[in-house]
């Protein structure tokens, strides 16, 4: 798998910048700043890629903040009922053979009301391979850092439908995670939401970041080696030190076909995958949203009620849906990779 020029540019840019913004008195200064609500994420990112072999399952590492790990909902379009993805059967999925083509770009950010305030908030998604090939090309991830930046009189966050950043026609221009192809169907996917508590870091991620909009700015990495992304990440967590959590999630295998060879070393319970939208929650805010749950449709990635008065602009539906949950929306489009794919080699068993 190939990345353009000005992409691996824009990734050693990437590295240099955190490796030279990162100055032990600085961050020994910024944290001593640190409001009381923050949690220390350091050691969640240095262990956050750990485990990327298929047959081992679920990251068991301990997570920065139990009470908000992400919970993963599904809705196979705008309208249809929202289920929980650990309960999708495998056997609903389509039967592709051979490797399967991802496209992913994030719907909707909204905070519910205890997580609304005028700090920047840091949605970060990692999707990776879980197996080398012919024991020569290590797992590859893909990354993305979105850095939303509200309003400072109203709190508000820019809405990513307005922004163009939904849209997968717009794959090239650095809006949204690069298709990806994962090796017979599977692979492993997170969600983290935070709001950093050291605004150096903040201010790193929006200079190494191309600017979409005046409130949103992004850090692209297309497919590169899962080592590299462990120590770019190990990095970026040293320097964030601490942050405000909103979600947080291990890397999750997930299966996007109901049929995968047997020579394939498949991972412990995979989350379905199929097309469609994906809610990510907060594990606080389940009491709530299950409350709603039947009463609930996504609309343009927005958790509305379905019946709703049409009279009311989407917006508006959406913040008087479940106001205290804060969630994610993600779009999926999931198909056949080209024959020219990574199927025509044979993964290795071994575990990395």
């Amino acid at each position: 798998m190939e990345y353009t020029r000005r992409e691996a540019i824009g990734i050693m840019a990437a590295f240099a910048a955190v490796a030279n913004a990162y100055d032990p008195k600085a961050f020994a200064e910024a944290a001593q700043m640190q409001p009381t609500h923050a949690v220390d994420v350091a050691g969640y990112w240095s262990n956050f890629y750990n485990d990327t072999v298929a047959t081992k399952g679920a990251n068991k590492a301990a997570l920065a903040s139990e009470k908000r790990k992400t919970v993963y909902l599904q809705a196979s379009d705008s309208g249809k009922p929202i289920v929980y993805a650990d309960n999708i059967p495998r056997t609903t999925l389509p039967a592709i053979q051979g490797d399967v083509l991802v496209k992913m770009a994030v719907s909707q950010y909204r905070p519910g009301h205890g997580d609304i305030s005028t700090d920047v908030s840091h949605i970060r998604i990692d999707a990776t391979q879980t197996f080398d090939y012919m024991n020569l090309v290590a797992p590859l991830s893909w990354a993305v850092l979105a850095s939303l930046t509200p309003d400072k009189g109203t709190a508000k966050l820019p809405t990513l439908d307005a922004i163009g950043f939904n849209d997968l026609s717009k794959q090239q221009t650095g809006t949204n995670l690069h298709q990806m192809t994962l090796p017979a169907g599977v692979g492993k996917l997170a969600v983290n939401v935070t709001k950093p508590s050291n605004p150096v870091f903040a201010e790193i991620i929006k200079t190494t970041s191309k600017l979409v909009t005046a409130g949103l700015s992004m850090m692209v990495l297309p497919a590169i080696s899962v080592p590299a992304i462990s120590v770019f990440t190990e990095l970026l967590g040293k320097w964030q030190g601490h942050a405000t959590v909103i979600m947080n999630g291990n890397l999750t295998p997930v299966i996007a076909t109901s049929v995968a060879p047997e020579n394939v070393p498949m991972p412990q319970d995979p989350m379905s995958l199929p097309s469609g939208y994906y809610v990510m929650v907060p594990k606080e805010h389940q009491d709530e949203l299950n409350s709603e749950l039947p009463k609930l449709t996504v609309q343009n990635g927005f958790l509305v009620h379905a019946d709703a008065p049409q009279t009311d602009d989407l917006e508006t539906r959406a913040e008087k849906a479940v106001p205290g949950v804060s969630y994610a929306t993600l779009r999926f489009y999931c198909s056949k990779a080209p024959a020219n794919g990574c199927d025509s080699n044979k993964p290795s068993t071994k575990e990395a």
